[in-house]
This record gives C-alpha cells, structure tokens and sequence, in this order.
C-alpha cells in the first residue's frame, strides 16, 4: 500500500534513506529535515512495514523533482519503486508545474515510466544548493532525467534526449 508519510514514519524514513546514502545511492537526509517535508513523502507500507519512501520538492521555476526514492533491499524488483513514483508523478500533476525531474542511477525504471535524458545544464541553477552537500558535487554520476506532466496537446516545450543545454533552455520558463 502507498500512502502519504506520516510524522511516525520519520524515523522509519530516515533508517531506509540513509541506508542508501551510505551507499552513494541518494543524499543524506536528516530527522529534521524530513519532518520538514513529510507532507510530500510517500511510503510503502507492506506487513505493517515500511518498505519503500519517495519525495517531490517544489519550487524549481515549474519543475517538481523527485528526491529520496529508497526501497528495501529485500523489496526489490518486486514494483515498490514503480509504484511509488507513479503515485508522486499522479500528485505532481495535480499541481500547476510543467516538467518532473529526476537525478538517478535508475535510469531503466524512470525510462519505463515516461522520463528521458536530458543534460545536467537543462536543470534549474537552484537544484545544485542541494548537491553542495554530495561527497560526489565535483564528479557527479549521476543521470538527470525529465518528463513532461503537461497533456501533449499543451506543448509545454520539453528537451529532446541529446539535445544541447542550448537547446533546453526554453524547459527554464
């Protein structure tokens, strides 16, 4: 079952968010910090458990970003990623923004579910105050990844994959 987090759930959030970070997987998040932003914070919960957390920030000019996607290692491959991101990209377009983004090693899964590449560039300056904090900020790894949460017929302009940061510059409204 996916569901929004709750304050109880914090500390479950931050045992399986931090797992992760440990592993370079996502960034560290604190008990504070998650407090602060439980009311756009999925779980999965499976036996009572949670297994699984996600989270959208707002306030990238009209881009959401999807931020601490974890799921437990006993979880895997079994849909709870999926899910989770389906149930955040459903609430996203819910609001007035145009684009989602993501920064993932999870490439395959976010493919699936709509996302496509873009450069690092194409992204709003701001998103980078969080990455001051990544023992990887100089070389990051990662892949960023976008999807419009515009119906077509709006022609929200979104960044082809492989297109230059040029080129993407019309996704900064």
């Amino acid at each position: 079952m996916i569901r929004t987090a709750r304050i109880a759930d914090a500390e479950a959030i931050l045992e399986l968010v931090n797992f992760h970070a440990e592993k370079g997987q996502v960034l560290f998040r604190s008990l504070a910090g998650i407090r602060e932003h439980i009311a756009n914070t999925v779980v999965s919960v499976a036996a009572g458990r949670i297994v699984g957390t996600c989270s959208l920030k707002y306030g990238w000019d009209m881009m959401v970003e999807i931020r601490s996607l974890a799921v437990d290692p006993d979880r895997y491959r079994q849909g709870v990623a999926s899910g989770m991101v389906r149930e955040v990209i459903a609430r996203a377009e819910r609001t007035d923004h145009e684009h989602i983004f993501v920064l993932t090693y999870a490439v395959p899964l976010f493919e699936k579910l709509g996302f496509h590449r873009v450069e690092k560039a194409a992204l709003p300056l701001k998103i980078w105050n969080d990455c001051s904090l990544c023992n990887k900020r100089e070389d990051c790894d990662e892949i960023a990844m976008v999807r419009s949460l515009a119906k077509p017929s709006e022609g929200y302009p979104m960044p082809k994959p492989g297109k230059s940061a040029a080129a993407t510059a019309s996704l900064q409204h």
